[in-house]
């Protein structure tokens, strides 16, 4: 798990995927794990529906009595990942799960999940972040996602608001949550030029930002794993 989580068990965060209700929505639900890890691995072009089908032990007119096309099975995927994403949102930011902890290390455990399922999930979230410029309702669901994940994360920094430093916190969390989302989409997902740390740096760094943004105390500056200071 993240480096977070090693030095704080009660700060393990893991992705919840909900219980299916009903066994005929087995041979729907192989379709969708395959096509995931599918186009997570590959990207969505490049995952053809033979290889999904094979993958899935099905068959590919299985595929076509379940969707039109491919565009079908990424509105699919994309609901799913959103009820996951939502049911993951429920566990992680359970108040419960974080007595004691403070306002830093909730940030810190927070931005090292997404990396961790930004880069896992790469592939998937590339197509998501394409078909939200181009659908309405895929856009909607993202948009809606994320106003939970902010209310979420809110609610937690709220109860550490002496802690917290900018006079707006409320709008701090959701702005910040954007410039955290924006680096992420932008250094992973569209594959831009990175800024020559690992992920472990990366992790940092980003958590640092939105701290320091937040009026948040941060660690004082001393070198990361990861970094590699230039001139040398």
């Amino acid at each position: 798990m993240n480096a977070v989580a090693a030095k704080q068990p009660e700060a393990v965060l893991r992705w919840v995927r909900p219980p299916q209700q009903a066994r005929t929505r087995e041979s729907l639900t192989r379709l969708l794990d395959a096509a995931e890890d599918l186009v997570s691995e590959r990207g969505f072009d490049e995952a053809s529906v033979a290889d999904i089908t094979r993958r899935a032990r099905s068959s590919v007119g299985g595929f076509y009595r379940r969707f039109r096309d491919k565009q079908g099975l990424l509105h699919a995927l994309h609901e799913r990942f959103c009820e996951e994403a939502q049911a993951t949102a429920d566990e992680a930011f359970d108040p419960e799960r974080w007595r004691g902890a403070d306002a830093g290390l909730i940030i810190d455990a927070f931005v090292s999940f997404l990396v961790e399922i930004y880069r896992e999930k790469a592939g998937l979230l590339r197509a998501f972040l394409v078909q939200a410029a181009l659908d309405t309702s895929v856009r909607e669901r993202t948009e809606a996602l994320f106003e939970y994940l902010v209310t979420g994360l809110s609610v937690l920094l709220e109860a550490r608001r002496e802690e917290i430093g900018h006079p707006d916190p409320a709008m701090a969390s959701e702005f910040g949550m954007r410039v955290v989302l924006g680096t992420m989409n932008s250094t992973i997902q569209l594959q831009t030029r990175g800024v020559g740390i690992d992920d472990p740096r990366f992790e940092h760094e980003l958590a640092r930002v939105f701290k320091t943004y937040l009026c948040v105390a941060t660690d004082p500056l001393q070198p990361v794993a990861g970094s590699s200071p230039k001139g040398r």
